[in-house]
C-alpha cells in the first residue's frame, strides 16, 4: 500500500504540477485578453472621438455650404437687378438722345422762321413751336433727372455686388 499511496502522490503531485502549470498558461491568456480588451476599447474610444469630430466638421461643411448657396443666390439676385437697371439706363439714354434731337431740330426750324420786322407770318405756328420746345425741353430735363438717378442705383448695386 505504501508504495501504491506514493503512486498516487506522485501522480496527484505531477497531476497538480500540470494544472499549475496549466493555471499559469490561462492567467497569461488573460492577462493578455485584458490587455487586448484595454486595447481595444481605447481604440473605439479614440474611433468614437474621430467620428464625432469628423460629424462636426461634415456640419460645419454643410453650414458653410449653405451659406455659400444663399450667397450665390442673392449675388444671382444682384445680379439680375443690375441687368434691369442696365436696361433702364439704355432705355433712358435712347429717350434722352431722341428728345435732344428733336429739341434741336425744333431750334432749328424756329432759328429758320423769318425775323423781320414785319409783321409774322404765322404768329400761332411760332407760339406753339416754343411752347413744344419748352416742354420737351422740361421733359428732357425730367428725364435726365431720373436717368440720373437710375445710374446712381445701377452704381451702388454694382459696387454692392462686388463687394
Amino acid at each position: 500500500p505504501r508504495a501504491q499511496h506514493e503512486a498516487a502522490e506522485a501522480g496527484l503531485r505531477a497531476e497538480a504540477a500540470a494544472l499549475a502549470q496549466r493555471l499559469q498558461e490561462l492567467e497569461r491568456r488573460h492577462e493578455k485578453t485584458c490587455e487586448e480588451v484595454f486595447r481595444v476599447q481605447r481604440q473605439a474610444l479614440f474611433m468614437k472621438s474621430e467620428r464625432q469630430a469628423a460629424e462636426d466638421r461634415l456640419g460645419a461643411a454643410q453650414k458653410q455650404l449653405e451659406q455659400a448657396q444663399e450667397e450665390a443666390r442673392r449675388l444671382r439676385e444682384l445680379h439680375g437687378h443690375a441687368e434691369d437697371a442696365a436696361r433702364l439706363v439704355r432705355e433712358r439714354d435712347r429717350k434722352i438722345t431722341e428728345l435732344s434731337k428733336e429739341v434741336f431740330r425744333l431750334k432749328e426750324a424756329l432759328n429758320a422762321l423769318p425775323e423781320s420786322g414785319g409783321p409774322p407770318q404765322s404768329p400761332p405756328n411760332t407760339a406753339a413751336l416754343q411752347a413744344r420746345i419748352r416742354a420737351l425741353e422740361e421733359k428732357l430735363e425730367e428725364t435726365e433727372t431720373r436717368h440720373s438717378k437710375v445710374v446712381t442705383l445701377y452704381r451702388s448695386h454694382l459696387l454692392y455686388a462686388v463687394q
